[in-house]
C-alpha cells in the first residue's frame, strides 16, 4: 500500500512540474510571436520606403524577410491551415493568406519594375498585418 502512495504522488509531483514548465514556457512563445510580428511590420515599412525611393530592389528584400517572419511566427503559432473553411470564423488566418498573397503580389511587381503598384500591395499587406493583430 505504502508503494501505491509513493507512486501516486510521484505522478502527481510530475504532473505539477509539468504543468509549471508550461506556465514558464507560454509567454516566452507569446513573446517570440509578437517579436515576429514586429519585424514583419518593420520589413514591410522598409519595403514601402524602399518603394518610394524607386528601389525595387529594397522591396523584393525587404518584402522577402517579412514573409520569412511572418513564416517564422505561423511556426510559433500557426494560423494558416484552416480545418473548417469558414468565412469569418478564423479570422487570423483570413488575413495571414491576404497577407501572404498581397506580398508575393508585391515581389512580382517590383521583379516585373512596376514600383508603385509593388508598394500598393506591401501597403494592403500591412493593412492586413495590423487587422491581423487585432482579431481574435
Amino acid at each position: 500500500m505504502s508503494n501505491s502512495v509513493s507512486n501516486s504522488i510521484k505522478t502527481c509531483a510530475d504532473g505539477v512540474a509539468m504543468v509549471l514548465i508550461f506556465l514558464a514556457a507560454s509567454p516566452a512563445l507569446v513573446h517570440a510571436e509578437e517579436d515576429h510580428g514586429r519585424k514583419v511590420e518593420s520589413h514591410l515599412q522598409e519595403a514601402i520606403k524602399s518603394g518610394k525611393e524607386n528601389s525595387t530592389e529594397g522591396v523584393v528584400t525587404h518584402t522577402e524577410q517579412a514573409k520569412r517572419e511572418l513564416i517564422e511566427q505561423n511556426k510559433d503559432h500557426p494560423y494558416t491551415h484552416i480545418q473548417k473553411p469558414i468565412y469569418g470564423e478564423h479570422e487570423k488566418a483570413e488575413h495571414d493568406k491576404e497577407i501572404f498573397e498581397e506580398m508575393d503580389e508585391a515581389i512580382d511587381e517590383a521583379k516585373e519594375g512596376h514600383t508603385q503598384e509593388a508598394v500598393d500591395a506591401v501597403e494592403r499587406a500591412s493593412v492586413h498585418l495590423r487587422e491581423k493583430e487585432q482579431s481574435k
